[in-house]
């Protein structure tokens, strides 16, 4: 090979290598760029996940609140009017207040079975059932209309056992809000 060709040649290789050169860097920095960016997506959807989960526990914990106090006023004004029962008075005032919280504990009954997660809703079914046991036997007998076994007593040990289960739902809520570390049982 003559010095001419091999001056060409190496000014081939020497041209070829820059340009190789230049194609990989630019390679190389949009493979950057792009993992740079794949980052970036992953972080804003993070923040996005984060976001739609403290929003969401927020609207339990409004969710858990209202329910709460709602079932108790409920539970407490049939235990009121158990009272008047027993005690032989006009249920008529008593009966219209036990309504009145009935049908703000079922709104909020209602509002509940749409956002608490499953291992509450069984807790929510559990203080629902002994709510409307009680009040169906305080119903049949204010009105007079007394089954087999319904009597006031049997009410006030259902109206002890559904301020158990209150108090059961409300660790149930709290565990869920992560207030309470779940209890070992």
């Amino acid at each position: 090979m003559d010095s001419a060709a091999a001056g060409l040649l190496a000014a081939v290789v020497g041209v070829g290598g820059t340009l190789g050169s230049a194609w990989l860097t630019q390679r190389r920095g949009d493979v950057s760029r792009r993992e740079e960016w794949e980052r970036l997506e992953g972080t804003r959807r993070a923040e996005i996940a984060a976001q739609l989960a403290e929003s969401g526990r927020g609207a339990r914990t409004a969710a858990y609140t209202e329910f709460n106090a709602a079932a108790r006023h409920y539970l407490a004004t049939l235990n009121d009017h158990s009272h008047v029962l027993r005690i032989g008075y006009d249920p008529q005032e008593s009966l219209a207040a036990v309504e009145a919280a009935r049908v703000d504990y079922r709104r909020r009954h209602a509002e509940a079975q749409m956002i608490v997660p499953d291992v509450v809703l069984t807790e929510v079914k559990r203080v629902d059932s002994d709510l409307n046991s009680v009040y169906g036997v305080l119903a049949r007998l204010t009105r007079g209309t007394t089954r087999e076994g319904d009597d006031i007593e049997g009410v006030r040990d259902a109206i002890r056992k559904g301020w158990q289960d209150l108090s059961g739902l409300r660790t149930a809520m709290r565990e869920d809000l992560g207030v309470t570390r779940p209890s070992a049982d």
